[in-house]
């Protein structure tokens, strides 16, 4: 009757493996993107680098299928890309947005910014909180002046917008 012991061994285990597990709080965020900035890598070359991104999304509804095409993910609204970089350069009167100037008296102009789409990354499982990191790659020309840097934000499927950050001061 030795197997006993090794059973009650077993099941002892077994019950405090589940106890410490279900004790596991999972990571709880608020449901609107929260960012960080995390790193900008400029390739050989200077011909194109990578912005690079920390998240968390409580509700874990971040990125975009490729259908999704209609309104209002359709083009021409701001939700048919859901990550942004505006650029703005520095000067001795501090930062400013890099833009075309206007045709018309009352036209708004236009302003430097490189716009992705996030794909789909929703989480499997209960929990749908979620964190990682977003790299995008920008391509030459992403400067064009001696100091630079970017605003980023980012939406969700719920058309939250995360906070808005600004990087370092670049310089190509």
């Amino acid at each position: 009757m030795k197997k006993a012991p090794l059973l009650t061994l077993a099941f002892i285990s077994s019950v405090a493996a589940f106890t410490v597990y279900s004790c596991r709080k999972d990571k709880s965020y608020p449901v609107e993107p929260h960012i960080e900035y995390m790193d900008f890598v400029k390739y050989s070359g200077h011909d194109s680098a990578e912005f690079k991104i920390t998240f968390t999304d409580g509700d874990g509804d971040i990125g975009l299928d490729k259908g999704d095409t209609l309104a209002p993910f359709n083009k021409g609204s701001k939700y048919f890309n859901n990550i942004y970089l505006v650029y703005q350069y520095k000067d001795s009167l501090g930062y400013h947005y890099y833009t075309t100037p206007p045709v018309a008296p009352d036209t708004i102009p236009d302003t430097l910014q490189f716009a992705y789409r996030i794909p789909v990354i929703t989480p499997f499982g209960q929990s749908k909180s979620l964190n990682g990191e977003i790299h995008v790659r920008l391509y030459a020309p992403y400067a064009a002046h001696n100091n630079f840097r970017f605003k980023c934000y980012i939406y969700d499927r719920a058309l939250h917008q995360s906070n808005i950050i600004d990087s370092p001061d670049f310089t190509p």
